[in-house]
């Protein structure tokens, strides 16, 4: 066999080995398999130089890698429209069809040409080969022990029979997780994800839910998109009145509401690079949610300032009553309200026209050092004994920790058997942005 093609399938291998899976712990639900269907899905879709007749739309030119490896042929066909997908076999050392009479010049392109061939093979042995090995550190082996064979173990299982296997077996598709796939469907959007990612991940879940036995109208689809624009604080009053000026036609297709909504978004990101990127617009999406936060911390302060004065007056009617000598009293009181309107009036400015940081750090802030986001990756879903969960480092966990173990630390240490080691949590502000959405940290506390 080539070296070449040898040294391709473990450059495959390798390349798959270095991106892990989501780890999960006991036993897989319906959220988890898809979730891992999904990031085994991204990574075959990347792969090259894939010669393959059913890795390419022969209309479109659209590749697809080896995609069909991990969704079968029948999803494979539903998501691309591609029904040609067979199980490759392995090609032989030579090119059968060059013989002694095949002419020189033919029979070096032959051989090229039989070169790629071979090479794709090994490439799609070493990326199976890799995914599997991936599949199986993010699972325990009794969710998977059936497919063991009792003379190759493991040697010749696919990443599709493993995830057949927890869909038909572990994760089956019942009431519950049809319930919480549809729920995850209608999960709020905060804004941190662009409106035209935002659209086209609802159209895209829109499909792919159908095989799930799951529909999705496109009126309850509008309707919860629509709720999005109005709740997201994207868009301010005028822009929003304008939208009910619509035709209904427009109002009630879905398309062309998304259409309407990202035409304006569009010229607040043009508006936005225009004027040197400033955040401090209204129409920024980091600080939408600040924004929020920062009228309701207003509307606070009217309340308090609106029964203060009303206390204030009561009192001194009671004064009056009682009293008509106390008038320096009252004008002394009356001076002190006055200053104290003063200063909540311009507390309250000086709120508004602080800086908008979605991220601002609710831990401790040691004689009030600005804090700076996180943007060294961690290992979301790992463990260590010493710097607890998701701790720094793509790799990093008890048995790998190189950055100042704690006396006593312990190798064997993981999630579910801390050991007695650290139950460091880390905060918003000590995660990187692009880990934040990780379903082993969002909305998630460390464990008990």
């Amino acid at each position: 066999m080539p070296s070449t093609a040898r040294a391709a399938e473990n450059t495959a291998f390798d390349q798959v080995r270095t991106t892990s899976f989501t780890r999960v712990h006991g036993r897989p639900s319906r959220s988890d398999y898809e979730l891992l269907k999904q990031e085994a899905a991204t990574i075959a879709s990347e792969v090259e130089d894939i010669t393959y007749d059913w890795s390419r739309d022969a209309a479109t030119g659209d590749e697809y890698g080896l995609l069909a490896e991990i969704l079968g042929v029948t999803e494979y066909d539903h998501q691309t429209g591609i029904s040609t997908y067979v199980e490759e076999t392995e090609p032989e050392s030579y090119n059968p069809t060059v013989t002694d009479a095949t002419p020189t010049h033919t029979r070096k392109r032959l051989e090229e040409e039989w070169d790629r061939v071979r090479t794709c093979w090994h490439i799609r042995k070493g990326f199976l080969k890799g995914v599997t090995a991936n599949l199986r550190d993010a699972l325990d082996e009794q969710y998977y022990s059936q497919l063991k064979h009792r003379h190759s173990a493991y040697r010749n299982t696919t990443p599709y029979q493993i995830l057949n296997h927890l869909d038909t077996v572990w994760c089956p598709l019942d009431v519950q997780a049809k319930k919480k796939l549809k729920d995850a469907y209608f999960a709020k959007w905060d804004g941190s994800e662009h409106l035209t990612a935002f659209g086209k991940r609802l159209d895209d879940a829109q499909t792919s839910l159908v095989r799930s036995d799951i529909t999705i109208s496109d009126e309850d689809k509008l309707q919860f998109y629509l709720e999005q624009m109005y709740d997201s604080n994207i868009f301010d009053k005028a822009e929003m009145m304008e939208w009910e000026q619509q035709p209904i036609i427009t109002k009630t297709d879905y398309a062309l509401a998304k259409s309407y909504f990202e035409l304006r978004v569009k010229a607040h990101d043009t508006y936005t690079q225009n004027s040197g990127g400033s955040t401090a617009g209204r129409h920024n999406y980091e600080s939408a949610n600040n924004m929020a936060d920062i009228g309701d911390e207003i509307k606070d302060y009217i309340a308090k300032i609106a029964s203060a004065s009303v206390a204030n007056n009561d009192a001194v009617a009671n004064m009056r009553e009682s009293s008509k000598n106390k008038d320096a009293e009252f004008a002394q009181m009356a001076a002190q309200i006055s200053l104290l309107t003063a200063a909540i009036a311009k507390l309250t400015a000086n709120k508004e026209n602080e800086p908008k940081d979605p991220n601002k750090n609710r831990g401790r802030d040691r004689d009030r050092r600005p804090v700076e986001q996180m943007t060294k990756l961690r290992n979301m879903g790992g463990y260590c004994h010493t710097h607890g969960y998701h701790p720094v480092g793509p790799t990093h966990d008890s048995a790998s920790c190189e950055f100042k173990k704690k006396e006593g630390h312990k190798d064997a240490a993981t999630w579910s058997n801390r050991l007695e080691g650290s139950t460091y949590w880390p905060l918003a502000i000590r995660v990187a942005i692009e880990q934040q959405g990780h379903p082993a940290w969002k909305d998630k506390s460390k464990p008990n």
